[in-house]
């Protein structure tokens, strides 16, 4: 075997422990970002099931109260927040001279439950 194959031989043993390498980080990374996925879907639970989700119902005359939104990640319908009132969800239910109040379809009830799953974690 020559010199110049010994050293192609070398350079291709090195690109394959650098190739290998890459793709074990790689893997570590897709394991890594998984298990944070499912702890992070765990505080949204844990958010979602307080009954003291912050929730914003409207406080302004108007069309009858049907929703209420989320506080923490309210929709584009919610513009000024002077028109509402901030209350725990569970309240939001007595909150409404008409109806049973629902939450807002529009409104990111997964982020905010997992911003409220966040906040439980930290005061406790």
């Amino acid at each position: 075997m020559s010199i110049a194959d010994q050293v192609q031989a070398l350079r291709l043993r090195k690109l394959k422990i650098l190739d290998d390498h890459r793709k074990s980080r790689q893997q570590l990374e897709r394991t890594l970002d998984v298990e944070l996925a499912k702890i992070d879907m765990e505080i949204a639970q844990l958010g979602d099931a307080s009954a003291k989700l912050p929730c914003l119902v409207r406080i302004t005359p108007g069309p009858e109260l049907t929703i209420y939104h989320s506080a923490d990640r309210p929709c584009g319908r919610v513009h000024n927040r002077r028109n509402f009132k901030r209350m725990r969800e569970v309240d939001a239910m007595d909150a409404s001279p008409y109806a049973y109040l629902e939450r807002c379809s529009a409104c990111d009830w997964r982020r905010a439950a997992k911003i409220h799953g966040e906040r439980l974690i930290k005061d406790s």
